[in-house]
């Protein structure tokens, strides 16, 4: 009687390769993070993911499709994280508080790689780039845009002032430059928000008056 070999189904052969691929991306982001795109090699990520070198060819034939398909993950990634976490409805500024929060998170995460990617001059990741920079845009524009005519700028020069306060670039000079904390860093973004598009401000801190008038005392 002939045994009937046991079936392997397409479905389970191609999630199990959807896994390897998913953490050999991960592993290229923790190794970019530690000796950026310069340094990176496919044995790197291949020890960091404990696999095979040849596995990591099976996946990305290249190392420019390797950086290419971790930046695509990291932008699909956080698209979902920022359509997930800030509500749909609501203030234009308390949305735009939280879209805030969101992506100097994602910053304090991603930041080294992001940077990374940035300075790369390669076709792909910079066209992945623009792209990155046009959904942060686009993201900014949808949630201004039910506040247009009340904003302290017009609608394209609110989402411009927005879109460079919310740069990788300006987050990092608070953190790095100026050594605010990580939620120093967000109060400051979205505190100028307010100011710059909605008319909020601090609350102004209360001197003495050098020379009291008759009543003051």
């Amino acid at each position: 009687m002939e045994s009937v070999p046991r079936k392997y189904s397409m479905e389970t052969r191609s999630e199990e390769a959807a896994l390897r691929r998913q953490r050999l991306i991960d592993a290229t982001v923790e190794v970019l993070g530690e000796v950026g795109a310069d340094r990176l090699t496919m044995d790197m990520v291949a020890r960091r993911a404990d696999t095979a070198t040849r596995t990591v060819y099976n996946h990305f034939p290249t190392r420019q499709d390797l950086l290419a398909a971790v930046y695509a993950d990291l932008l699909q990634t956080n698209r979902e994280t920022v359509r997930l976490e800030v509500v749909e409805t609501g203030e234009p500024a308390e949305r735009l508080r939280q879209f805030v929060a969101l992506v100097c998170d994602i910053y304090d995460r991603q930041g080294a790689v992001i940077t990374t990617f940035i300075e790369l001059d390669e076709p792909v990741i910079r066209a992945q780039v623009r792209d990155m920079r046009a959904w942060r845009r686009d993201s900014i524009e949808q949630i201004l845009r039910p506040a247009d005519g009340t904003l302290r700028l017009p609608l394209q020069q609110a989402v411009a002032f927005a879109f460079v306060l919310t740069t990788p670039q300006s987050w990092r000079s608070l953190r790095e430059e100026l050594g605010l904390t990580q939620q120093e860093a967000i109060e400051t973004i979205a505190t100028g928000l307010d100011a710059g598009l909605f008319g909020a401000s601090a609350t102004p801190t209360t001197h003495p008056s050098n020379h009291a008038q008759p009543g003051d005392q």
